[in-house]
């Protein structure tokens, strides 16, 4: 997945250079060791050059693998959020920073979230993909879910992407008492 971002967000870099405040290219952090992840976030604001449009992380679970407990993975995410704050304050009125965390949690690949929990308190917005979740036998299907928080309604989608390279999403019914994927 990493190689495919950095394929399209250099296309969004050469059209959208970020000059003089407006939004710059995402930012996108992928394979620096936790440490290097911090320093980075706790030292963006003095980077010279364009505000990023986007902070992306893919890969979380790999730096809350690095043998990290609650208060590091609080300590990330706390930065992470801070950080992307930051750079929609000097963007203004032109525009925001968003923020994209992306993970596989310990939950999806042997039944336990140690920092699950923790997490959702700091993203409480979260987007979950199940392959082929509805049972359809579909090879090229996935279920996409969106929670923006407790509040909000659960909203799903069936996502299949047709030989022709064409992809069909189709809404689903919701659950209202439908956690988040078991």
């Amino acid at each position: 997945m990493a190689e495919a971002l950095r394929r399209v967000l250099s296309a969004g870099r050469a059209a959208r250079p970020g000059e003089d405040g407006t939004a710059g290219p995402p930012l996108l952090l992928l394979g620096s060791p936790l440490p290097e992840l911090l320093q980075l976030l706790a030292s963006a604001h003095e980077a010279p050059g364009p505000v990023p449009s986007l902070l992306l992380l893919d890969g979380l679970e790999e730096y809350l693998a690095e043998d990290s407990g609650a208060q590091e993975a609080a300590y990330l995410a706390a930065l992470l959020l801070d950080t992307a704050a930051y750079f929609s304050h000097r963007l203004g009125a032109s525009g925001s920073c968003g923020l994209v965390v992306a993970l596989e949690t310990q939950k999806e690949r042997d039944g336990d979230a140690p920092h699950l929990t923790l997490l959702q308190r700091y993203f409480p917005a979260q987007c979950w993909l199940q392959p082929d979740a509805l049972g359809l036998g579909q090879q090229h299907c996935v279920q996409a879910s969106l929670e923006r928080g407790k509040l909000s309604p659960r909203m799903e989608w069936s996502v299949t992407f047709l030989p022709n390279g064409e992809m069909k999403i189709t809404p689903q019914p919701t659950q209202a008492s439908k956690p988040g994927p078991d």
